[in-house]
């Protein structure tokens, strides 16, 4: 019986170590997604705000029967 606890013990004691790894994993990932979400709302800006200068660009050149 004593050799089971002990068992159970070492076991329960892995168990919460294995949990604290996780938790620190998990905030670890949490943090990398908020910082790619973040870079992907600024790409995003970026890339409409490119857009929207070529647009700019674009109506101002000459039409076929302006030329």
């Amino acid at each position: 019986m004593e050799h089971e606890l002990e068992y159970l013990e070492g076991r329960v004691a892995a168990l919460i170590a294995r949990i604290h790894e996780l938790e620190t994993q998990n905030s670890r990932f949490a943090s990398a997604l908020a910082e790619a979400m973040r870079e992907n709302a600024e790409m995003k800006f970026n890339l409409e705000e490119t857009r929207h200068r070529v647009t700019l660009l674009i109506d101002r050149l000459p039409k076929e029967n302006e030329a």
